[in-house]
């Protein structure tokens, strides 16, 4: 019989007190570390409006926003309708997230989005894998949503995710995504002592 030391003894009571949830999300997160998933090394929220959505620089130098973060803000609180069309969606394997799922956006969604921007981004955020998209996306996907209504492709009942996707437009206009991101998540100081030791 192998004897376990002390260290594995301890690690295995510790395990068998966390919920099965909280072990699978821990078991999830060590085999992402493994597979060199990108971590947060940076977290914070951009503040637009009364709009707040979580942000992260990851350790590649990526911005992103995650997906919870950009759907609520297009489409506001999630109803049980657009809980299961995300079920749906994800069961089908679609290539557009919630936040540009609607049958009507389609025709304004390019090839250069799909291959680019609406790429999700699976990382770490402490022990916790998280999806999102690079930060680009916002914009880009606000675009969308007026050129539908632009276009007067959209139903009347979708008619308010365009006005928030225009409120966003506002927001964003007169600073860049990216400089947005960095400063809700600190990592603007962290990119200024960078730039003063690369010189």
């Amino acid at each position: 019989m192998i004897k376990k030391s002390p260290n594995a003894a301890g690690g295995v009571a510790r395990a068998q007190k966390l919920s099965p949830e909280k072990r699978s999300e821990i078991a999830h997160a060590a085999a992402a570390a493994r597979w060199g998933v990108p971590k947060a090394t940076h977290q914070g929220e951009l503040a637009i409006g009364d709009i707040r959505i979580p942000c992260a620089v990851l350790d590649d130098g990526r911005r992103v926003l995650t997906e919870n973060g950009i759907t609520n803000a297009l489409l506001g609180s999630r109803s049980g309708a657009s809980k299961r069309l995300k079920k749906t969606l994800s069961e089908a394997g679609a290539p557009a997230p919630l936040f540009l799922a609607p049958e009507r956006l389609k025709p304004f969604i390019s090839n250069e989005m799909l291959d680019g921007p609406l790429v999700p981004v699976q990382y770490l955020d402490g022990a916790r894998t998280v999806t999102g998209f690079d930060a680009t996306i916002l914009p880009s996907a606000c675009e969308v949503w007026l050129k539908a209504r632009d276009a007067g492709a959209l139903q009347s009942q979708q008619l308010d995710k365009a006005q928030r996707a225009e409120m966003l437009m506002r927001g964003l206009a007169h600073i860049g995504i990216v400089a947005l991101v960095d400063e809700a998540t600190g990592y603007q100081e962290v990119r200024a002592i960078m730039a003063m030791m690369a010189r």
